[in-house]
């Protein structure tokens, strides 16, 4: 596999790539509202860095130099790039999906907000919204395939 292929999924957040005698240090700069989760780092493989720019962090991956361990480590960061970015998607959505069920709720009847419900298919851990709450009747339906619905029961 070629070096383009191993740092392409995180090129933009790579500020530079020492080597320092035995190791290699990989240093990236993330906004600075992202996590790193400790369950992804080893004590000892992170050290900070000043960021030229106030919303960014630097944060250098050190690690030896060998396949494996280098290898390691750009799963490693990849999986935090991963996990942050998902969270940001999901902070957008939750404030999108809030706007949307303030919009249909200042609409809405009182009597179909009632029936309002949320089913998700719990045998999937990451469950998918499937909604559009951009009805022009304003009336929220059920989806009939039964995964992450939103919608009033009908008796």
């Amino acid at each position: 596999m070629s070096l383009y292929k191993e740092l392409a999924p995180f090129v933009e957040y790579i500020h530079s790539i020492r080597k320092l005698e035995s190791y290699l240090s990989f240093d990236m700069k993330f906004p600075v509202k992202w996590s790193i989760p400790k369950s992804l780092v080893d004590e000892g493989q992170l050290v900070g860095f000043e960021a030229d720019n106030q919303n960014l962090k630097g944060i250098s991956f050190v690690t030896p130099i060998s396949e494996s361990d280098v290898s390691k480590s750009l799963t490693r960061i990849a999986k935090i790039i991963k996990l942050n970015k998902e969270k940001e998607l999901k902070e957008k959505l939750f404030k999108q999906t809030v706007e949307q069920l303030k919009s249909t709720f200042e609409k809405t009847d009182l009597d179909k907000l009632k029936n309002l419900y949320f089913d998700f298919d719990h045998g999937d851990e990451t469950p998918e919204l499937d909604v559009d709450l951009d009805d022009t009747d304003n009336d929220i339906e059920d989806e009939q395939d039964g995964q992450g619905t939103v919608g009033d029961t009908e008796e």
